[in-house]
């Protein structure tokens, strides 16, 4: 570490720092931690060659370090690429292309690599279904993904019918959303939702994460029944609670019984 900060303490320092003719692309690249990045690097205005290319890395706290050879390939003679491998915190910073030219150092204009925030067990992915759809074949079913809770540029959404990817609309983002979501939407075929096929949504994020949820007409059928299942279970047994509680007064009454004995009795009822 300390032989890369002397090297370049004598590049700043004893060579002439000339014109930017370097051009270097992307100028700012955001990813998840993890992950592969190349940095691009255009020389052919000065008519050099990528062996005569160095990059310089300026971290946190200004920083300077020559970052490792073994890292550099060559797309072509004047375009020099710098290869990142599982990019984490301590690549945060700008990636300067020097080009070393007899006693000059021709600079670029500076490539910034940040790591983006990983994504959180707040993600969530919801498919929402019509609750008014017909069976008739001739009409569509349209399903929305609904993925909030991660940056929508880390992410991809699709769906899946009998395993394979369908075409789908991935819709506009809504600007006044915070924390942003990504909403896709399918429009299944009548005739397939109604023989009850499995359809899934999938979302797979930059850092491997990947989520996915499947639903189908038969499933939604199920889920309905067991509601009405549970909300009459319920209705019955708050009206047995209510007979109870009358038999129990009823009782109460004709025995003459204290208020306070009647309602430790409707208490364990």
């Amino acid at each position: 570490m300390c032989s890369s900060w002397m090297q370049v303490t004598f590049l700043l320092a004893h060579l002439i720092v000339a014109g930017a003719v370097v051009y270097q692309y992307p100028g700012s690249l955001t990813v998840a931690e993890g992950t592969n990045v190349t940095f691009y690097c255009d020389i052919s205005e000065m008519g050099g060659e990528c062996s005569y290319i160095v990059w310089v890395h300026v971290g946190p706290m200004r920083k300077l370090t020559l970052w490792p050879r073994k890292t550099y390939s060559v797309h072509t003679n004047t375009a020099c690429l710098l290869n990142i491998i599982n990019a984490n915190r301590t690549s945060v910073g700008i990636f300067y292309c020097a080009l070393l030219n007899g006693a000059m150092l021709n600079m670029g204009n500076g490539s910034v690599l940040e790591i983006s925030d990983p994504i959180t067990s707040d993600v969530t992915l919801e498919v929402l279904v019509p609750v008014d759809w017909q069976e008739a074949p001739s009409s569509p079913v349209p399903l929305l993904c609904l993925v909030s809770g991660l940056d929508p540029s880390q992410a991809r959404v699709y769906w899946e019918v009998e395993g394979k990817v369908q075409s789908s609309e991935r819709l506009p983002e809504v600007q006044s959303e915070k924390p942003a979501s990504v909403r896709v939407q399918l429009s299944v075929p009548g005739h397939t939702w109604a023989e009850g096929e499995e359809i899934t949504c999938v979302m797979e994020s930059t850092s491997g994460v990947k989520m996915n949820k499947t639903v189908s007409r038969m499933g939604m059928e199920r889920s309905r029944q067991g509601m009405f299942l549970a909300i009459s279970l319920g209705s019955m047994c708050i009206l047995l609670s209510i007979v109870v509680i009358i038999i129990t007064l009823y009782v109460c009454r004709l025995r003459h019984d204290p208020r306070k004995y009647c309602l430790y009795l409707i208490s364990y009822s």
